[in-house]
């Protein structure tokens, strides 16, 4: 009977000290980040105006509830899919990320998280159905989309490239 504990204690540890190793880390192309960012913002975008449509219809904010808990969530990843060597020239896929965003890190940051406060703010009108808030805060949220991009995007909104 010890003997089995024994053994079994040993390959507990020896698993457990596996799980302590350091871990490899994902090694995504810069190629594939600037894809999935693009597609994201593009989808960010959608969503966005989509919820200002059901306004515009006369929809509780409370029918945005899932658009807008999506739209919060998106905001708190994105500032980790502007990675160094990503920035236009630095692959071989257009982007409109501009070089400010790589030489004014700090000011970047600053604008995301902005971003992901005034998503914050929108997802909890949402969930506590304050339709005349919510329908405000769509308007900070645009704003603070505005304010980064006029600092750190280079050419205009449109449809998504392919």
């Amino acid at each position: 009977m010890w003997r089995g504990f024994t053994v079994l204690s040993g390959a507990l540890i020896g698993l457990g000290a596996v799980g302590l190793l350091p871990q490899e880390k994902a090694n995504v192309p810069g190629t594939d980040v600037i894809a999935a960012r693009q597609a994201s913002l593009d989808m960010s975008a959608i969503t966005f105006h989509s919820m200002g449509d059901a306004m515009k219809a006369g929809r509780e904010a409370k029918t945005q509830a899932y658009s807008a808990a999506v739209l919060e969530k998106w905001a708190k990843a994105l500032p980790k899919m502007f990675p160094a060597g990503t920035g236009d020239g630095e692959t071989t896929t257009e982007s409109q990320a501009m070089s400010a965003i790589w030489q004014d890190h700090a000011g970047f940051d600053r604008e995301a998280a902005h971003y992901a406060d005034a998503t914050a703010k929108l997802s909890a009108l949402a969930a506590a159905n304050d339709t005349v808030s919510f329908t405000k805060q769509l308007e900070e949220v645009n704003a603070s989309c505005n304010s980064c991009h006029s600092r750190y995007k280079s050419g205009a909104q449109g449809s998504p490239r392919k």
